[in-house]
């Protein structure tokens, strides 16, 4: 067990296509979310392409830098560990954004001042090791189970936004047939499939779980109208919307 971590810093960068980061190295570990866009990161001899959802650890004094193919946009963390830290180089948030999720929570506290949110650091930090520990003792994960998960983990954010199969599919790099067939095989569904798997389970619970009208649930969760929603809820459950409100689940 190595010793207790402590937050050094932490931080939200962006840059437009073509705005690289240029070489710089720290005296702690750098541990960097990116959240959009397509990176070319050098980090010492190794150099690593970053999607929406991968993670990248630099180890104290290495010099690193990104290069902006796409413009992109990621959460960092400066953190103070020992240069052997049993992490990974590379690993890749699943489908819940775990990772994500940390990251996201860790920059927020950064900015609050006071002992609670110190403690609520260390708590952190703690989970985000773990995180990280466990990845880097899992089964190296293949180009189209990291492709897939963040696939998982664009349907959990965007799910109310419209978006699209093919818009996803050019995001992560890849045709849309590409991402069909990765889905197939990997968990026996389509991606379109998946999609509405989460639009439905947040739509279900507005419905179990709140007052708001039908209209205002469709608009929340990426339905095109009432009509729409009522479709896939009855096919999922066997039952209009309104009922959902009147039976105990």
């Amino acid at each position: 067990m190595h010793r207790s971590l402590r937050l050094l810093g932490a931080g939200v960068h962006t840059a437009g296509p073509g705005k690289d980061y240029p070489s710089h190295a720290h005296s702690c570990w750098e541990l960097v979310y990116y959240v959009r866009g397509r990176i070319t990161c050098p980090i010492g001899d190794e150099t690593y392409a970053a999607t929406p959802g991968t993670v990248l650890l630099t180890p104290p004094r290495t010099w690193h830098a990104e290069l902006s193919r796409t413009g992109y946009a990621n959460r960092f963390l400066q953190v103070d560990a020992v240069a052997g830290a049993p992490w990974p180089r590379v690993c890749f948030d699943d489908g819940e954004r775990s990772l994500g999720r940390v990251f996201d929570a860790l920059v927020r506290e950064s900015t609050q001042p006071g002992d609670d949110s110190d403690r609520l650091c260390t708590l952190l930090l703690g989970e985000l090791d773990l995180l990280l520990q466990r990845a880097a003792s899992a089964e190296p994960a293949t180009a189209a189970e990291r492709l897939v998960a963040q696939a998982e983990r664009i349907f959990e954010e965007r799910f109310a936004a419209g978006v699209r199969i093919a818009e996803v599919a050019a995001e992560l790099g890849i045709s849309p047939s590409a991402l069909r067939t990765y889905f197939a095989r990997l968990r026996g569904t389509s991606p379109r499939a998946a999609l509405q798997h989460v639009r439905l389970r947040h739509a279900l619970g507005h419905i179990r779980n709140s007052t708001l009208t039908l209209q205002s649930v469709a608009e929340l969760t990426g339905y095109d109208s009432v009509s729409h929603l009522s479709r896939h809820v009855k096919a999922a459950t066997g039952s209009a919307p309104g009922a959902l409100r009147t039976t105990d689940y």
